[in-house]
């Protein structure tokens, strides 16, 4: 995993030119400030390229997120997550940790998420209706209510799901209605939650 500080020059680096010959792929992912830490300065790293498995898989699977259309509230949150893990094992990140949301604030995103379940929220939405940054108020909203806001809201959509399902509708309808992409992606929450797929939980409560 390479990271390459703003203003630096990106060049294609030694491994990178021998892997060329190979069709190697190189993605870039630009990082926008509001997501790095409130400071009295911006991290530093020492290094160039570090070897880390973990992070490198997380961000692979950011990049095919992407690429295929992944919820962004999901991606943007992994972004935020996989920022904090970067920071926290490879970079001096300079100054003090901010105070948490005032609750009012903290409630007003919270409704937003309750009344809006079956749009395609951005965390850039969350943040301006908190007035804060997307870092700050995911760790803010984590701190109140034990979640971060996505996974919040996939709760909050699961709710619903099973209420619909129990009440008769399709898989494919209870997705549709929750603003899922698909029902394969809501059968992967469900299974992620609860131990077993839409269709599943369907079969034992009717």
């Amino acid at each position: 995993m390479t990271v390459i500080e703003p203003h630096e020059v990106v060049s294609c680096l030694d491994q990178d030119k021998a892997a060329a010959d190979g069709q190697a792929i190189v993605q870039l992912m630009f990082i926008d400030a509001d997501l790095m830490p409130v400071g009295t300065g911006r991290p530093r790293f020492h290094e160039v390229t570090y070897p880390d498995r973990s992070l490198f898989t997380g961000i692979t699977a950011l990049h095919r997120g992407l690429a295929h259309g992944k919820d962004e509230l999901d991606l943007e949150s992994s972004l935020t997550h996989l920022l904090t893990v970067l920071l926290a094992r490879h970079a001096d990140a300079p100054g003090a940790v901010s105070p948490t949301l005032r609750p009012r604030a903290l409630r007003q995103v919270r409704e937003m998420l309750h009344s809006q379940l079956s749009s395609n929220i951005k965390l850039d939405d969350l943040a301006a209706v908190a007035g804060c940054s997307k870092r700050h108020l995911i760790r803010s909203f984590r701190q109140a209510y034990g979640v971060p806001p996505h996974h919040y809201r996939t709760l909050l959509r699961l709710a619903r799901a099973k209420s619909l399902l129990a009440a008769g509708r399709s898989v494919a309808e209870t997705a549709a209605e929750l603003g899922y992409c698909d029902q394969s992606q809501l059968n992967r929450h469900f299974r992620r939650e609860f131990g077993m797929s839409a269709g599943g939980y369907a079969r034992t409560v009717r």
